[in-house]
């Protein structure tokens, strides 16, 4: 049996979160981060909305088909 690995999607060069900041890259192993709680924003707009009115999180932000996603 095959174990399927995750499939590697890019996400947009302006999300953000507090653990971004502090721990780079390596963002979800730091103790503070939950997944699906934490708080993201916009760097565009530093809101919890995009430039295209949209809601930001890690999974919307990786929607390469939005008007102001720029691949990290």
């Amino acid at each position: 049996m095959s174990e399927e690995l995750p499939v590697w999607r890019p996400r947009c060069r302006f999300l953000a979160c507090k653990s971004m900041y502090v721990y780079g890259e390596d963002f979800e192993s730091d103790p503070e981060y939950v997944a699906g709680l934490t708080e993201f924003w916009c760097d565009c707009t530093s809101r919890g909305t995009g430039p295209d009115g949209a809601g930001v999180s890690l999974e919307e932000c990786r929607d390469s088909e939005r008007s102001c996603f720029r691949e990290t």
